[in-house]
């Protein structure tokens, strides 16, 4: 994984500044799947027939259990994420996802929130691909917590396509996988053996089509995407949505 570090960096600093977006997201999506592989995680994706998943100017909302959610989802979407400030300061990591192109956001300032929503819209509006986790904290991936409504402004203001995701982490026999679970007192260290210690996990990414936005506000969107995930997580297939 260090050496992997090191390769992102190298990449972020020599290539991304010539490399066209598709190239950027080619990248990106390696990256994503790389990290998996190093953890022995496979991953699972299921998205709803007919949808693009390289489609552009498009918002991801979903549930959000552990670190490893970011590579799984950008292995498949190669989106750019919204994250906790202090994030920017960890040792090599910070650095890596603040040149990838991370947005930051202050949550203990409210203020901040319509910042981060003008920096999204902007990014949606040049056709860019955004994920968020409006939990706004991670959970033991047993069940879904609220879905805060704020990031969703961007999208509607970008008249840009919101799309449910759902994440679960299960052992090779399909049960419920504790270790992913970024929760509680853990560090991160602490947390990366925990996985390390799973010889194989599964990671499951469930897409749902694209939220009907007509007449409907950001709050009714995501209490809406927050029923799809809840539903997911309570073993009901996609056939069952």
């Amino acid at each position: 994984m260090a050496i992997h570090l090191v390769r992102g960096l190298s990449t972020l600093a020599l290539v991304f500044p010539r490399a066209t977006p598709a190239r950027r997201d080619r990248l990106i999506r390696a990256w994503g799947r790389k990290v998996l592989a190093i953890f022995s995680v496979r991953l699972v994706v299921d998205p709803p027939p007919g949808l693009d998943l390289a489609a552009r100017r498009r918002l991801y909302v979903g549930n959000h259990v552990s670190w490893l959610d970011i590579y799984a989802l950008q292995s498949v979407t190669a989106a750019r994420f919204v994250a906790k400030a202090e994030l920017a300061t960890w040792p090599l990591i910070g650095r890596l996802i603040r040149q990838s192109g991370t947005v930051f956001i202050e949550r203990s300032k409210r203020s901040d929130t319509r910042r981060i929503n003008q920096t999204l819209r902007a990014h949606l509006e040049a056709g860019d691909v955004i994920a968020v986790f409006p939990e706004g904290t991670t959970s033991d991936g047993r069940d879904v917590r609220k879905f805060h409504a704020n990031l969703l402004q961007a999208a509607l203001d970008a008249d840009a396509e919101i799309v449910p995701f759902c994440l679960r982490y299960l052992d090779t026999q399909g049960n419920y996988a504790e270790a992913p679970a970024y929760i509680g007192d853990l560090t991160f260290l602490q947390s990366v053996a925990r996985v390390l210690r799973e010889r194989r996990l599964v990671c499951e990414l469930t897409f749902f089509p694209p939220l009907e936005r007509a007449g409907r506000g950001r709050r009714e969107l995501a209490a809406a995407a927050e029923q799809q995930v809840r539903l997911r997580l309570h073993g009901h297939s996609r056939q069952d949505r």
